[in-house]
């Protein structure tokens, strides 16, 4: 949730530490040093084109201590990079932490990122949302490791359908996400959730159907945080000092990020990711950089309330949150990093 509301949301690593520099980014000695990290190596999930604060987070990561930056090429929308130890830290949605948290998975949020990035796409006769019910809807699987299934169970709900009976879930398959998608443009589904740079995509490809849903300003989606900074629990407790370095490098490279998204851009192309610089820009403009005024634990108490309504996890919202948080250093950046 937005605080100011009173309402209760292995590839390279690119060289921009001079671009980063001139933004104000990571030759800068942050305020308040922190002792050096327990490790220098870190693995970070490569994150879509909507978080490239987290590439950018190389330069800073440097400066931090760090010596062995890693980003290895999984799937963020897939628990592989966690049960399966390629990762230590990444990107992830907030329907998919809440799911993975219920499941008992180590997964810790360290802070929540922007809102917003994700866009509805529905065939023209779908007037609203309401109109789903019935209808074919492409996901991954029709399951809680899948974060798209997940996202239209707890959005069902909170209008009266039924999820599991009132809709029909067209699976691609576990990780396909590209198969999802053409699913939905190839006339085999009615309507599919695009985030990222999917949603520009669609539009280039003059993409039947229209968008009726946008996370971006529909209220109280848009009031909760999208995408959060997660890391492996176990990773967490070991390297207690390099989870806080790796929290503000990344925090740091996202407000370096949102002040010039085509400098963003820029540097993420000439870091090796991703091919085509507008669509970072464009992915961006669907997300609302607001790291300082989002709580993600009312985020977590927004999906947890939501699919537990609709019989999906054992959770409380507050075991959600006593579980699967780590906020504390994040809310001490609040004031530390300058806006």
């Amino acid at each position: 949730m937005i605080r100011t509301l009173a309402t209760g949301a292995a590839v390279a690593g690119g060289g921009v530490l001079e671009a980063c520099a001139q933004q104000g980014g990571a030759a800068q000695v942050p305020a308040k040093e922190l002792p050096a990290p327990e490790t220098t190596t870190v693995r970070i999930v490569v994150p879509p084109e909507c978080d490239p604060g987290i590439w950018l987070a190389k330069d800073f990561l440097l400066a931090e201590g760090f010596t062995d930056v890693r980003f290895v090429a999984t799937p963020f929308v897939s628990r592989t990079w966690l049960t399966n130890d390629l990762a230590d830290v990444g990107p992830a949605h907030a329907e998919f932490t809440v799911a993975t948290i219920d499941a008992g998975l180590p997964l810790t949020i360290l802070a929540g990122l922007h809102t917003g990035c994700f866009e509805l796409w529905v065939d023209s006769s779908i007037a609203n949302v309401h109109d789903l019910r019935g209808r074919r809807i492409s996901v991954r699987q029709k399951d809680l490791s899948d974060q798209f299934f997940v996202f239209f169970a707890a959005l069902l709900g909170y209008i009266g359908i039924d999820p599991l009976k009132d809709v029909r879930f067209v699976e691609s398959g576990p990780d396909d996400y590209p198969g999802m998608i053409a699913s939905y443009t190839d006339g085999r589904a009615d309507a599919v959730l695009a985030g990222g740079a999917q949603g520009p995509l669609l539009k280039r490809l003059k993409a039947p159907g229209h968008v009726i849903f946008d996370t971006m300003v529909e209220k109280p989606w848009s009031q909760y945080v999208c995408c959060h900074l997660v890391a492996n629990r176990e990773w967490t407790r070991r390297y207690p000092i390099a989870t806080k370095h790796v929290t503000r490098a990344v925090l740091r490279a996202t407000d370096a990020a949102a002040k010039d998204h085509q400098r963003a851009a820029h540097d993420s192309v000439a870091g090796g990711y991703p091919k085509d610089g507008s669509l970072v820009v464009e992915s961006m403009a669907m997300a609302g950089y607001n790291w300082r005024d989002l709580e993600p634990e009312e985020t977590l108490r927004f999906w947890g309330v939501r699919l537990k309504a609709v019989n999906l996890i054992k959770s409380t919202p507050q075991q959600l949150i006593q579980s699967g948080t780590d906020l504390a250093y994040m809310r001490q950046l609040r004031s530390e990093l300058k806006s």
